[in-house]
């Protein structure tokens, strides 16, 4: 046996080795190169950090969010305290089609105290909807709505049938309401149609139709009975009340302008009727507003202001005009010379403007187009909002880094780690290359040695396949995870260097238990024993068993139903007959054992034998009809000499027993004359066409060889000519007979293919031609399509064509037109072939296609009046229609195939 190299154990032993010492150095280099990454070092960057992308990339980062978060704090920064938020303004922002409207303002300095309270956005869920008996509907808090009820101002409304009180009375303080038939619920009553009201337990979604419809229909409190909601005096105020909820709804902590909650607005303010969820959105949003305002205001003030951070920037909006607006944080005093002094000086700044060709820089990397396209995209999104404004926006860092800042820390960071990004990167992809290349050699001599060709498996190889696989995940997971836990909450000074540590024992420890599992793996694939020794499949082969099994057992009941069901099915009158005359016999048994005899014992024989001649007289029935249902299988199974046995059989069962048997007797000789007609005709044909055909032959080869004697006599060429003629005449005659007969009895081999129908008739129109002209006959056609594909046999279906079209040739009259039609229409294509007949047709159609019959009837043509009925059989036996209609004179011919889907 050749020696293979990677099946060595050193070269084995050697690559495992070197595996799992480059997979350890993969995961040391990445996770190394993630987190020098991660402090915002960039790949590939230049050495000086002011130079750096990562520089570019921080200094705009800083610069976004200075943006971003002046652009929130002057959304209101020019309000005063007691200055007014109209919540119609902030929801004519969000729909474009809000016509305009007043009445719901809130004070910005209750909005500011609003946004500072602890949970500012908590949700309520009391706020009930009253619907009024004019359809309009009414917003009040529960607690609002249960006082009035326990004070009597309000009542609930119940049915008189709902509920009698023991004493007759109303309950205390109220009198019979106006609306007769209803009654005040007592006070324990109302208790809990309260608590049902408080708990949502009759609230209703998913209503999209007209606001006022779905609260009148809602089923509300109405579904407790009540019928309604009325005041002291009996008066109905409100026809259901609903507990409401929205996504919006939040508990207010101060009221509105002019009002005491946002409810009254609601009720008061024709604006704001039905706007229920429109009033509280535009809430929620002008809060939320005033909140990221003042988290805008403290994120500049806390990270970004003067002597905090190495950033300093000036942006002017509209500068030098009278809506000018400069924001800054540092004396930016006359802004505009404040960048020249910029542009003297060693900090690296960036200038941009809204027009892209007076941008300025020191940063070199900055100069490239691609770079300040970015920062205009940031300063437009962020301070000119996409909106058309002029603005120049100037951004610069102490190169000193005199504050503690991000960007401080991000220059540290740059300076500590960034030599070490390249090589790390380079380690973690050497390191996968080795590893890589280990595998494959590992793979490729996992199991077998140089000694043995066979595959060498261990005792951890011949585990089942699943729990191999997961005893090396378990092993390999618990570790790690005790790994990682235990470093969670540890602070090292330098983190980056325990990340790498930690992240290279984990590789390391994944390196030793993937090879080990992949080695077994690949030992079980080359012995074959990979899906051998699989739970799974050991699953599947029980399932099957089982499935068998249920597969048996569910045949057997099957089949017991179907005999059950056969047994019934069959003779079903009979069988009820009989049933009913044994239910009789053994009721009148039961009548007579139990009223007359009492149920003694003493005449118990006579009772047992009487249900046993019973039995035996019903057994022997059910013998009888067997027999006779068997016999009458037998004789329509075409055992026609069957005779069924009479000795078993008694009565009317006997009688019917030997009518059957004389229908036997009958059809027997009847079939047999049948076969006897059949094979004489057969032989007759057969017999004939032969005898006819050998002297035929002969006179045909005479004729022939008299015409090559070149007679001078006229008459003797006239004579030859009629006689070649005649017998050829005579062959095709006998020729069609044969092929009739054939094809009536489907004794042909046919050799089915795929044909373009369309295409055939074409063909053979063309082999008519001259025949048509001779006769001045004028062919019409019209195809509905170039392609009308049929399965049929070619040679079959061009004599089927071939039969028609010579029909239309001998029988057509002189000097008309013939009409040729394919129409398609799937799943059928149908050809109709028209002409006028120059004989009268005084026959009907289906006698045409009988053999022997011509529409001549004084038999002058050369037809022999087999062609249809060739044709017909011929497209039967394709499983095609062939059909003849005769009006008048005109004669038509119609032939209908299956189109085949391409």
């Amino acid at each position: 046996m050749k020696k293979k190299w990677y099946r060595s154990s050193a070269v084995k032993a050697a690559a495992l080795v070197v595996g799992v010492a480059s997979l350890t150095a993969a995961a040391a280099g990445g996770a190394a190169s993630a987190g020098i990454m991660s402090e915002g070092v960039l790949p590939f960057d230049k050495k000086e950090y002011l130079e750096s992308r990562s520089f570019e990339q921080s200094m705009r980062h800083a610069s976004f969010d200075v943006l971003i978060a002046e652009s929130e704090k002057s959304y209101m920064e020019s309000k005063q305290e007691n200055e007014e938020v109209d919540l119609w303004e902030i929801l004519a922002d969000e729909e474009t089609d809000t016509e305009g409207s007043s009445g719901l303002v809130y004070r910005l300095g209750d909005l500011e105290k609003w946004v500072e309270t602890e949970n500012w956005d908590a949700h309520t869920e009391d706020v009930l909807v009253c619907v009024k008996p004019d359809g309009n509907l009414e917003y009040m808090y529960y607690e609002d709505f249960e006082k009035k009820i326990r004070d009597g101002e309000l009542g609930f409304l119940v049915a008189d049938t709902y509920g009698e009180y023991d004493d007759g009375e109303y309950a205390e303080g109220y009198t019979q309401p106006e609306e007769s038939g209803s009654k005040f619920v007592d006070a324990l009553s109302a208790q809990g149609i309260l608590a049902c009201l408080k708990n949502h337990d009759y609230s209703s979604y998913g209503y999209y139709g007209d606001i006022n419809d779905y609260y009148a229909e809602n089923i509300g409190v109405l579904n407790s009975g009540v019928t309604g909601i009325a005041d002291e005096d009996g008066k109905i105020i409100y026809t259901n009340v609903i507990n409401e909820y929205s996504d919006y709804q939040i508990a207010e902590a101060f009221p509105p302008v002019g009002a005491d909650s946002i409810l009254d607005i609601l009720n008061e303010e024709p604006g704001w009727k039905g706007r229920f969820e429109d009033a509280f959105y535009a809430l929620n949003h002008a809060l939320a507003q005033v909140q990221m305002e003042k988290s805008a205001e403290a994120m500049l003030k806390e990270h970004y202001g003067e002597g905090k951070t190495n950033l300093s920037y000036i942006l002017a909006l509209n500068p030098g005009s009278r809506e000018e607006k400069i924001q800054s944080n540092t004396d930016a005093g006359d802004y505009e010379k404040r960048i020249q002094k910029l542009k003297s000086g060693q900090d690296p700044y960036v200038v941009v403007t809204s027009s892209p060709e007076e941008h300025d820089t020191n940063i070199d990397i900055l100069k490239k187009d691609h770079y300040f396209n970015l920062w205009q995209h940031t300063v437009d999104n962020a301070a000119a909002d996409d909106r058309d404004i002029d603005y120049v926006f100037a951004a610069w860092v102490d190169k000193d880094f005199a504050a503690d800042d991000l960007l401080a820390e991000d220059a540290e960071n740059f300076e500590k780690y960034a030599a070490y990004l390249t090589p790390s990167m380079a380690v973690c992809g050497a390191g996968s290359l080795i590893f890589l290349i280990c595998l494959i050699i590992l793979t490729a001599g996992a199991g077998r040695n140089n000694e043995k060709e066979e595959v060498q498996l261990n005792f951890f190889d011949r585990w089942y396949t699943e729990i191999g696989a997961a005893a090396v995940c378990a092993v390999w997971a618990v570790p790690v995870f005790l790994f990682l836990g235990l470093g969670i909450n540890v602070d090292y000074v330098d983190k980056l260097k325990y990340i790498v540590a930690a992240v290279a024992g984990l590789g390391a420890w994944t390196a030793v238990m993937f090879l080990g599992g992949w080695m077994s793996l690949v030992r079980r694939i080359k012995a074959k024993t990979f899906w051998k020794n699989s739970v799974l499949r050991k699953v599947f082969g029980l399932l099957r068993k089982l499935l068998s099994l249920l597969k048996k057992f569910c045949l057997k009941i099957v089949k017991g139903c179907r005999r059950f069901v056969d047994f019934f099915a069959e003779n079903t009158a009979s069988r009820i007959k009989m049933a009913l005359l044994f239910g009789g016999f053994c009721f009148f048994q039961f009548i007579i054992w139990t009223v007359i005899l009492c149920g003694g014992v003493i005449l118990l024989p006579v009772v047992v034998a009487v249900d046993i001649l019973g039995l035996i007289y019903f057994l022997r029935k059910a013998r009888g009809r067997e027999l006779i249902l068997d016999g009458l299988k037998r004789i329509t199974d075409g055992e026609l000499q069957y005779k069924i046995p009479l000795d078993k059989l008694t009565g009317e069962q006997r009688q019917i027993a030997e009518y059957i048997n004389r229908i036997g007797e009958g059809l027997d000789a009847a079939v047999e004359e049948s076969l006897k007609n059949e094979r004489m005709k057969t032989e007759l044909i057969t017999n004939v066409s032969h005898d006819i055909k050998t002297p035929l032959t002969s006179i045909i080869n005479y004729v022939d060889l008299l015409k090559r004697e070149n007679p001078q006599d006229p008459k003797i060429q006239g004579y030859l000519e009629i006689l070649e003629e005649k017998s050829l005449r005579l062959k095709t005659l006998t020729e069609d007979v044969v092929e009739a007969s054939k094809a009536s009895t489907g004794n042909i081999s046919l050799e089915m293919a795929d044909l373009n129908f369309v295409e055939l008739v074409h063909q053979v129109i063309g082999e008519f031609e001259e025949r048509f002209q001779e006769k001045n006959l004028s062919m019409m056609v019209h195809f509905d399509q170039d392609e009308a594909i049929i399965c049929a046999d070619g040679r079959r279906m061009w004599r089927v064509l071939e039969n028609v079209f010579g029909n239309v040739a001998k029988y057509a009259m002189d000097n008309t037109r013939v009409y040729a039609e394919i129409r398609v229409n799937k799943p059928n294509v149908t050809f109709f072939l028209k002409n006028i007949s120059s004989q009268p047709l005084n026959i009907s159609a289906d006698e045409l296609t009988e053999r022997f019959i011509r529409g001549d009837v004084s038999r002058n043509t050369e037809g022999s009046g087999l062609g249809l009925s060739i044709a017909k059989s011929l497209t039967e036996l394709q499983g095609g229609e062939f059909k003849l209609y005769l009006d008048g004179d005109l004669f038509k011919v119609t032939i209908t195939f299956k189109v085949k889907e391409k």
